[in-house]
Parts: structure tokens; C-alpha cells; sequence
């Protein structure tokens, strides 16, 4: 009998399996065929039987031998019917067992291909599942060809999409450095000018100029932290963080803007400590609290804490301002996305880019933090984050330029840095503040600046990048080597301000223990930043 083949290789099938098919096909067919000659044969016999007692009742023995031989014979013809219908029943069966695991393995997806029968049916059988597996295969191959184009078009896409995102955050990164330089310029020359002024008409331009400065600082600040973020600058340094700590600083740097603005800033004392990063966690509640502050127009922002009882802690902001619709509540955390304002305001609150949120949802996923939105139109606004919490075990603790009095005059003070706007802003208001100050552009020029104090200087602050491809990390190290000291724990507190976001450039900082400010800094934060640095090397062994 003809029998079938498998192109591909395919996994033998399991034990057993093709003889149960075959006699599950052929149990059928062998009773239908042979159980009616049975029965035909024995009516037969028995009849003949019955006619040779009715025409000799005694039972003569030759008739009695006479049937035993037809009995016999008839008997030989039962098994030669038997045996000639399981011959045709198992021919029969075959190509139906052919068939049928032909079919199975089509339905697996594999290519099958059977010898075609000279017969009208089963041959028609034959060619159609040939047919069809010709035409499986085909689609196969189409879908695979379509599936491996496909994959290559995607793998281009995803390549591309990779390099605009690399460009478009080295592009934020140098933007944001090069364009901070002369802001952080102009934050200086305001400074020392209104340090300067008693005037109180030019008072007031001078803090109205300071105002828009303010502004500029809070747009290009969302700038730098999505820059940061995209280039993966940004790392968690985990720990057990007091709630009520970063609440505090929170506080401190809204609160005179809620009240300027007839608004109440309410923080919630609270009690609980959780397991995050501090900074990160301070601007998220710096982001959130700002940008609820430049949308409530009356009321106030709530700061508060509730204990779930999962074990985690979710810290709330809620605020009374205009809220946000359903249909924005998805957008707002991505970059750039902002609701527009039926009744816009002016001044600093109805500035911004819409990085606000969106830096929020990328430091709570570096978090790992849960953030959930709440809102109504007309009723206010509420943000949470989920944290893990972390036990109570010890005391409270205050940033250690907490209480720092903030009187830097008479300190020595190196300046370097190759803007000379910025420089003479430095210069300019460190004079103002009382400081002995020596300016230089680079490593030569600061050596030849200190050359005349006796001493080595308090405090030397220096931009990062310089010119030539120079470092102020070698400028602080000449100067520690100038005056006989260790260049990696130097006798004189040290300061990098910058505006550099590339993390080659930030893992430097770091690994060096240097103290960093972004710039453009206020000068307040620089104020704080340069006593903190000068005290903490004051109390360090040399």
C-alpha cells in the first residue's frame, strides 16, 4: 500500500500511538464485515441441520458424517471469510490511518506530502491534503518572511528612537550648561547690586529684575533635573529617611511664596521615617508643592502623612486649587504637557515648561515609589506617593547648615572661572558679603592670585569645566599641592559649582567628595553652601 512521508524532521510521535489508531479503525470495520458472514454461515449450518432431521429422524450415521462434513466445510469457509474480511478491513483502514496523522501533523504545522492512490476517492483525499500542506507551508514562509522584515524594521526604529533620545538629551545637557552661564551671571550682578542699593525705587527694580531671574533659575532647574535624569546621571542612594525632616526644608523654601501670594502653606508634623533617597524625595515635594502653589488661586497647600495598613507610608499634597479634568489627568506627567488656564494669572506662578510632574514620575520610578493623582475641577488637587517605611530608630536629625549663622565676611576666598561675567559677578558680591577675594580664569592665574596671602585661603570655589579641556579638580589640587598639602584632603574647604549634567563628569565630582552646586545658584544657597564647606573642614582631621 502507498504509504506518506514528512519533509521536515519532525519529533517522533508517541509510543503506540499509530497501531491504537489502526485498531481503532479497524475494530469497526472487521465487525461490520465479518460478524455478518459469521451469522450467515451459522443460519446456513443450521438449516441444513434442520432438514437433515426432519427427512431422517433416526439419524442414519452417514448422514450424520454427511453433515459433519459440510459442517466442517462450512466452518473453513466462516474462517476463510474471517480472515478475507480483516485482510480487507486493515487495507481499508491504512490510508484512513494515513490520512488521519497526516491531517494531525498539519495541525501541528508541520509539512507532510503522501503517495496519491490510483483511486478516484482516496486519491482526491490525498492530493487535497498534499494541496494543503503546499499551501501551508507557503503561508508559512510568507509570515516568516513578513515576521523577520518586521523584526528588522523594528530593531531600525528602536535604534533610531535610541539615538534621538541620546541627542536630545546631550542637547538639554550642553543647553542647559551654556545657557545657565550668564544666568547665573546676572544672578550675581542683581545680588551685589541690591546688596549695594538703599534707593527704594531702584530697590524695587532691582527685585523686580530679581524676580525674573527667579524664574528663569526655576525653568532652566527643570531643564537640568530632566537632562540629569535622561542621562542617567541620577542614582538612588537609599536609607532611612525622617518624614518630618524633609517637610521641614519643604516649608522653608515655600513658605514665604505662599504667603506672598495670600496663601497658606499647612505641613503636618509627623512621626513616620521611610526608606528612600533624600534628595530625590525633597524635590519630588519641591515639584509637587510648586507647581500646586502656581495653580491655587485661594486656600492654600496641605502637606500630610497617612499610615496604611499595608505597613507603607503615603505622604499627601493636596491643594485648593482649580484641579485638573478627567480627560488631562492621564497627560500631565508626561513632558512638556500643560492644561491650559481659563483665567490665566501673571508673575512667577504662571511660569513654567510642564517638566514639573513629569520629573516627578521619573525620580518616583527611580524611587520605585507608587504615585497617584486625584483631582476635581473646581475642588482641588491630590498627589500621593507610597513608600516603604522604615523604623523609628533613631533621633530626628537637621541638615548640619541648619542653624549656621550666615555671616561669611573675612574669609579668603579663591574664585576660578573662565567666564568673565561670572567671575566679576563673584567678585563683586563675595565684596559685598565682606570676603577677601582673589579672581583667577585658570590654574596659573589662581597660583599667581594666592601668591600674596601668607595663609592658604578658607575656601575655594571654582567652576568645573575650563578652558583647554583643564578641570577645577586640577585647580584645587594645585592649590593643595602649592601649599605643601594633601591635594586629596587639603587644609582648605573646597567648592565646584557647574552646570555640567553629563554623568562621566558627575561620577568625577563624586568620586573626588567634593561638594557641588548647579548652577545658577542663588545667592543665598551659595551663602549656605560656603559656610557648610568651611566648617566641615574645619572639623575634619588633617
Amino acid at each position: 500500500m502507498p504509504g506518506w512521508y514528512v519533509q521536515d524532521p519532525v519529533a517522533p510521535i508517541e509510543g503506540g500511538r499509530p497501531a491504537t489508531l489502526g485498531m481503532a479503525v479497524l475494530r469497526p470495520l472487521a465487525l461490520r464485515l465479518v460478524l455478518p458472514m459469521a451469522l450467515v454461515v451459522l443460519v446456513l449450518f443450521g438449516l441444513l441441520a434442520y432438514e437433515a432431521c426432519l427427512d431422517d429422524p433416526a439419524g442414519s450415521p452417514e448422514r450424520s458424517a454427511a453433515l459433519w462434513r459440510i459442517a466442517g466445510f462450512l466452518f473453513a469457509g466462516l474462517l476463510l471469510v474471517a480472515a478475507s474480511g480483516l485482510a480487507i478491513a486493515h487495507r481499508a483502514a491504512r490510508p484512513i490511518v494515513q490520512l488521519t496523522e497526516a491531517i494531525e501533523r498539519l495541525g501541528r504545522g508541520e509539512q507532510v506530502r503522501l503517495d496519491v492512490d490510483e483511486g478516484p476517492l482516496l486519491g482526491r483525499l490525498q492530493r487535497g491534503v498534499n494541496d494543503a500542506s503546499q499551501a501551508l507551508a507557503r503561508s508559512r514562509n510568507r509570515m516568516e518572511s513578513a515576521l523577520g522584515r518586521t523584526m528588522v524594521e523594528l530593531a531600525d526604529k528602536n535604534a533610531r528612537l535610541e539615538a534621538a533620545s541620546q541627542s536630545r538629551a546631550r542637547f538639554l545637557a550642553a543647553a542647559s550648561h551654556d545657557l545657565r552661564q550668564p544666568l547665573y551671571a546676572l544672578t550675581l550682578f542683581s545680588s551685589a547690586l541690591r546688596a549695594s542699593e538703599s534707593d527704594p525705587a531702584k530697590l524695587a527694580q532691582v527685585m523686580r529684575i530679581e524676580e525674573c531671574v527667579a524664574s528663569l533659575d526655576h525653568l532652566f532647574s527643570e531643564l537640568l533635573d530632566l537632562s540629569r535624569l535622561e542621562t542617567g546621571a541620577v542614582h538612588p542612594a537609599i536609607g532611612d529617611v525622617h518624614v518630618d525632616d524633609v517637610f521641614d526644608d519643604v516649608s522653608r523654601n515655600f513658605r514665604m511664596l505662599a504667603e506672598s501670594s495670600g496663601l497658606r502653606l499647612v505641613v503636618r508634623k509627623t512621626d513616620a521615617w521611610v526608606r528612600t533617597d533624600r534628595t530625590m524625595l525633597t524635590r519630588i515635594l519641591n515639584n509637587l508643592v510648586s507647581n500646586a502653589l502656581r495653580y491655587t488661586d485661594a486656600g492654600g497647600v496641605l502637606l500630610g502623612v497617612r499610615h496604611q495598613d499595608s505597613g507603607e507610608v503615603r505622604i499627601d499634597v493636596w491643594d485648593s486649587g482649580r484641579g485638573i479634568a478627567s480627560e488631562h489627568q492621564p497627560k500631565v506627567f508626561e513632558e512638556f504637557y500643560q492644561v491650559a488656564s481659563p483665567t490665566p494669572g501673571d508673575g512667577e506662578r504662571q511660569r513654567g515648561l510642564g517638566l514639573g510632574l513629569a520629573t516627578v514620575r521619573k525620580l518616583g520610578d527611580l524611587l520605585g515609589c507608587r504615585i497617584t493623582l486625584g483631582s476635581r475641577p473646581g475642588r482641588g488637587t491630590c498627589i500621593s506617593l507610597t513608600l516603604p517605611a522604615a523604623a523609628p530608630d533613631a533621633p530626628a536629625r537637621h541638615p548640619p547648615d541648619a542653624d549656621l549663622p550666615l555671616d561669611v565676611s573675612g574669609l579668603r576666598v579663591l574664585v576660578v572661572d573662565d567666564e568673565p561675567s561670572i567671575l566679576e559677578g563673584l567678585r563683586a558680591l563675595l565684596a559685598e558679603w565682606g570676603c577677601d577675594i582673589r579672581a583667577a580664569a585658570d590654574e596659573a592665574g589662581a597660583l599667581a592670585a594666592i601668591a600674596g596671602w601668607i595663609e592658604p585661603p578658607d575656601l575655594v570655589i571654582s567652576d568645573l569645566r575650563l578652558r583647554e579641556g583643564r578641570s577645577g579638580v586640577d585647580v584645587l589640587r594645585a592649590v593643595a599641592r602649592h601649599h605643601g598639602q594633601d591635594p586629596a584632603a587639603p587644609g582648605f574647604a573646597r567648592l565646584l559649582v557647574t552646570g555640567e549634567t553629563r554623568s562621566d563628569r558627575i561620577g568625577e565630582i563624586a568620586a573626588h567628595r567634593i561638594p557641588v552646586l548647579f548652577k545658577p545658584v542663588s545667592p543665598q544657597k551659595l551663602r549656605e553652601a560656603m559656610l557648610a564647606a568651611v566648617f566641615a573642614n574645619r572639623a575634619a582631621p588633617h
